[in-house]
């Protein structure tokens, strides 16, 4: 799903919809505590280190100064979002 396809499915809902909470549905659970925003800085990931997930260009700049782990700098990283992107997040 794309945002334009996600702006016209809400622009659909009767209006009796739009007050209610947004329920994201997965398998086994659904996910109440849904939060929206546009992301305020470029966001990084370590290929090499997937599983800790993505981080804020300040955030990488503080880890690509351990020299040992990162030697080529920002290059060793993957930026995966652009400042301003819009997501939807759990806010847990």
């Amino acid at each position: 799903m794309n945002w334009r396809k996600l702006k016209e499915f809400c622009n659909n809902l009767p209006e009796n919809e739009l007050d209610k909470k947004v329920i994201l549905w997965r398998e086994y659970e659904g996910i109440t505590k849904i939060e929206a925003e546009q992301l305020l800085a470029d966001h990084y990931i370590d290929s090499n280190n997937i599983e800790e997930g993505c981080f804020s260009e300040r955030e990488a700049k503080s880890l690509i100064k351990d020299k040992d782990n990162f030697p080529n700098g920002m290059d060793d990283l993957e930026k995966v979002y652009d400042t301003g992107t819009p997501i939807l997040y759990e806010d847990i």
